[in-house]
């Protein structure tokens, strides 16, 4: 019994001799089948044409009266009419059986006279005889089974409570069992049984279902359990990422994140990212999604060992390698080898799948390169750093800055942050707040050094104010500020979902300018730092060091004993040297973010109009022999037809040329380059995805909750990260799915 057809209880659909039970009752409750369509005609043996009619549906009595025949069904599929009553109650063994209104009568001459002697006939009166008797009978039937249903509508509805408390503690990263767990209701029990627990119970005061589980003594079932918890989350969870690996499925391509970190007991946790781009004709729209697979576990760290989890995943998961179009990691030799890394070996399975570095850790190298240009530069992080520690290392010290002087009980916004290599942005977030801050600071230290009665405290405070109260410092603070603003731009628009190629290189280009124009400012730099001093009362003259000369022997020139002007030497061997290797290693580190994206230029609308016929044909050309799998030759014609329909005005990039295909129905016409223009907008730009799961690993899995079991963190750590997605679920389907694993106890199916 299929509701999609569009007339489910059609003999056609269905076998001559029925002997189910349930299947009768299906047919019989959904009605039967007696469509009002344009009948077809059939050609009789004396040559004319007859076709069933709406009219026979109803016997005409002789007063006028129509009377409805409710047995007489017509089959769409067979074209032929039959009577209900005796194909489903007809007994089959009597003599006088005749088969014909069983299978059908096409037959359409006379055919009044053929309905009513069959009315008559002993097979339909008998038919219908046993059609009442077991409609009577049906009555018992259905009142065992309107309990079974309502038991099942019960469970379903304790099981979808459940199903929503589990999906709102995962959500928010929230542990669900504690360390006991007792089933019977009682309102003063809330101590170590959990999260879970006391949602439910929660739920109880204020819903009569729950309140009813928990309450009736006589349920001994209640599905509370770790185990029936468990089920359900890994249930929910195999189910949105059926939803995501679906949409990658229905993609053109697709591309690969990867990245690993360890967890709080030294397992390496692979975290496995798909980006693709998903096209909605309906609202023409484009939009471009990376979706997280999950966390799995690895104890080998070579690049075959990854090569063989990304490949067994993408199986299992029954998503086609072969569509792969981009890969993206971090820059560590086992992913981007170039002769036997990860990418590689990826690369000799799937040519088209083209590798990116991950920009954002390009970008955290360029600040780290030229944070060690210089010892000064290096000794300017080190203070930063050491300012930190002394107050955060010590409640009082860091009440003394955090609170102020004039009001104990007013906090100020911002406070110091800790400096770390490895984060993107704490560089940035340390040198603004500490320049935010700098006079609290100085006269924190000042406070310290006057009041405190310890010696190491007194002299760390006196060495640190020293530091600070100097132009060179001050000098390089207002230097870091000018340098990290433009990057930490760059760095927060690149660790978006939807950023694509084209995005990130023109915001490198952008800040790579505006540290260049940086490079004429010195003066201007300077005397801002000397005006800053002039504010704080910090004096501007500059600290002359003795200079140190090595050993000179009895045949070497003497050295150069001229005095070091300190001015002088820190443009030259700092503030250049600073501004010179962020400018080169924003150029020589992206040089592989060019050439992927120099592939790609003659899609851009700038190049593409800007171009001549002849570029066009050759880049086209080039592009089609490469990526012959997911390109026709037809593409060099339609690029040279949409050339002449772009607007540079509304449509300045690969992306918004998309999206021009997709608003003006131009799929069918510019489907070619609609398709590359996927390609580039799936290529991945930054592993910034992977790095945000690893902060919910973190959550998920702390010190407390150590002892969580792999699949069990994975699937949570799925809810958790692809919330919007489990939230679309449908629920009835999960709690069919929970109903099918094994024998339930209670009867949940309805």
């Amino acid at each position: 019994f299929n509701l999609k057809n569009d007339y489910p209880t059609d003999r056609y659909h269905f076998d001559e001799n029925i002997k189910d039970s349930n299947l009768k009752r299906l047919i019989l409750a959904y009605g039967s089948c007696r469509p009002t369509i344009q009948f077809p005609y059939t050609e009789h043996e004396n040559g004319k044409s007859y076709r069933f009619s709406k009219h026979y549906y109803f016997m005409k009595l002789k007063s006028g009266l129509s009377v409805p025949r409710k047995w007489l069904c017509y089959s769409v599929g067979l074209d032929v009419v039959y009577c209900e009553t005796c194909w489903l109650f007809a007994n089959r063994g009597y003599s006088y059986f005749n088969p014909s209104w069983v299978n059908g009568v096409n037959n359409w001459h006379c055919l009044s006279a053929k309905i009513d002697l069959h009315e008559k006939s002993i097979q339909h009166i008998d038919a219908i005889k046993v059609r009442c008797i077991w409609e009577k009978n049906e009555t018992i039937d259905k009142l065992t089974e309107q309990q079974y249903s309502n038991e099942a509508a019960y469970w379903r509805n304790v099981l979808k409570r459940i199903i929503k408390i589990i999906l709102f503690l995962t959500s928010g990263n929230t542990a669900l069992r504690g360390h006991e767990h007792k089933g019977k209701f009682n309102e003063h029990e809330y101590i170590n049984e959990g999260n879970f627990m006391r949602s439910v119970k929660l739920l109880a005061k204020f819903d009569p279902v729950m309140n009813e589980l928990l309450n009736d003594e006589k349920k001994k079932i209640k599905y509370l359990s770790w185990k029936v918890q468990n089920e359900l989350i890994s249930i929910l969870a195999t189910n949105v990422r059926n939803l995501i690996c679906q949409k990658v499925q229905n993609s053109q391509c697709f591309s690969i994140i990867v990245d690993s970190t360890q967890d709080i007991t030294k397992i390496d946790q692979v975290s496995i990212i798909l980006r693709y781009t998903i096209l909605n004709f309906d609202e023409r729209s484009l939009s471009i999604e990376e979706s997280f697979l999950g966390f799995y576990a690895i104890d080998k760290h070579g690049a075959k060992d990854y090569e063989d989890l990304i490949i067994s995943i993408l199986k299992a998961l029954n998503i086609n390698i072969n569509k792969c179009r981009g890969q993206g990691y971090d820059g560590a030799s086992v992913m981007s080898g170039l002769y036997s890394g990860v990418q590689k070996r990826i690369k000799d399975q799937v040519p088209l799948a083209q590798y990116v570095h991950c920009c954002a850790h390009n970008l955290n190298l360029v600040i780290s390169d030229a944070a060690k240009s210089s010892k000064q530069v290096t000794s300017f992080f080190e203070t930063v750093q050491s300012i930190f520690n002394f107050f955060s290392s010590s409640a009082p010290r860091w009440s003394i800055l955090a609170f102020g002087e004039a009001d104990a009980k007013k906090i100020k916004a911002k406070v110091l942050k800790k400096l770390c290599v490895t984060r993107w942005e704490a560089r940035h977030e340390s040198i603004y707040s500490l320049k935010v801050r700098f006079i609290d600071v100085l006269k924190a230290l000042t406070n310290i050094s006057l009041t405190s009665s310890k010696t190491d405290e007194k002299s760390m405070s006196l060495s640190l104010k020293k530091k600070l109260e100097s132009v060179e410092f001050i000098f390089l603070l207002c230097l870091w500020e000018e340098i990290l603003k433009p990057l930490h731009g760059v760095s927060k628009s690149l660790q978006k979902k939807d950023t694509n190629l084209h995005n990130a290189c023109e915001n490198l280009k952008q800040a790579t300018s505006t540290i260049k124009e940086l490079r004429n400012n010195y003066h201007t730099l300077m005397e801002t730092a000397k005006c800053m001093c002039t504010k704080w009362g910090i004096p501007q003259e500059f600290h002359v060091h003795r200079l140190k000369f090595g050993r000179r022997y009895f045949d070497e020139v003497d050295g150069d004993r001229r005095l070091d002007i300190s001015e002088d030497n820190l443009r030259i061997k700092v503030f250049l040297p600073v501004i010179d290797t962020v400018i080169f290693q924003l150029d020589n580190r992206f040089q592989g973010l060019k050439k992927v994206i120099e592939y790609f230029d003659f899609l851009n609308p700038f190049s593409l109009v800007n171009s001549t016929e002849d570029d066009i044909i050759k880049a086209s050309y080039d592009f089609v022999n490469f990526y012959n799998v997911d390109i026709s030759s037809d593409f060099t014609r339609q690029l040279l037809c949409i050339k002449k329909l772009i607007n540079l005005k509304i449509t300045k990039n690969i992306k918004q040329l998309a999206m021009f295909i997709i608003e003006n129905d131009f799929c069918t016409t510019y489907s070619e380059v609609l398709s590359a223009c996927i390609i580039y907008l799936t290529l991945p730009v930054t592993v910034a995805s992977a790095e945000r799961t690893f902060s919910k690993l973190k959550l998920i899995k702390n010190y407390l909750r150590n002892s969580m079991g792999q699949n069990r963190l994975s699937n949570i750590a799925l809810l958790n990260i692809e919330k919007e997605q489990a939230n679309i679920l449908d629920m009835d389907k999960i709690i069919n799915q929970f109903a099918e694993t094994k024998a339930r106890k209670v009867n949940i199916l309805s």
